[in-house]
């Protein structure tokens, strides 16, 4: 693996800009990351678009996402490094994500997973808190599933979040869930 840039304060807080040379490289990045990290890669994505006719068409474009990590797995068969997270910069095929709607006071009622209120991370921990207080706060509803229910396992399986809006958010849409993940 090339170390094509460093810069790590003494808090371990920084960034490292990194090519990896072989298949086992990605084995070492999956050791590196940590849930909360940003990340920057390069990712083919699905892009449809319609003609001045009304005809859809659609084409694969590779394009760069930074991404908040939320998940990290790795595919030891196929030294393969899989990252889930939300996009926190646009570009031109992909929008940046605003955490469930709630700054736009969408959110009628959100559904959330007792988990993430007990997550070991104190930043994911608080983030969640913040969401649910914010919500209540502009009259919405809170719903918290147990992780021990199976209604709760299956929020979990889907983020452990998911919400209910009052009224339809302009560019949220199933096709930028698919752009929230990345290989």
């Amino acid at each position: 693996m090339k170390l094509l840039h460093k810069d790590i304060e003494k808090d371990n807080a920084g960034q490292v800009t990194l090519v990896p040379d072989e298949a086992e490289d990605m084995w070492h990045t999956y050791n590196l990351l940590q849930v909360g990290d940003s990340l920057r890669a390069s990712t083919i994505r699905k892009v449809q678009t319609e003609s001045s006719t009304g005809s859809v068409g659609s084409s694969r474009v590779r394009t760069t996402l930074t991404l908040c990590v939320e998940t990290i797995d790795f595919d030891s068969q196929a030294c393969q490094l899989r990252v889930k997270g939300t996009n926190i910069q646009e570009n031109q095929y992909v929008k940046a994500r605003d955490p469930k709607a709630s700054d736009a006071l969408a959110i009628d009622i959100l559904l959330i997973s007792d988990q993430l209120f007990r997550h070991q991370e104190v930043a994911t921990r608080s983030r969640y808190v913040r969401l649910v207080d914010s919500v209540r706060d502009n009259g919405g509803t809170v719903r918290i599933f147990s992780s021990l229910h199976v209604s709760g396992e299956q929020l979990n399986q889907l983020s452990g979040v998911a919400a209910i809006l009052r009224f339809p958010i302009a560019g949220l849409s199933e096709a930028e869930e698919e752009d929230s993940d990345s290989d």
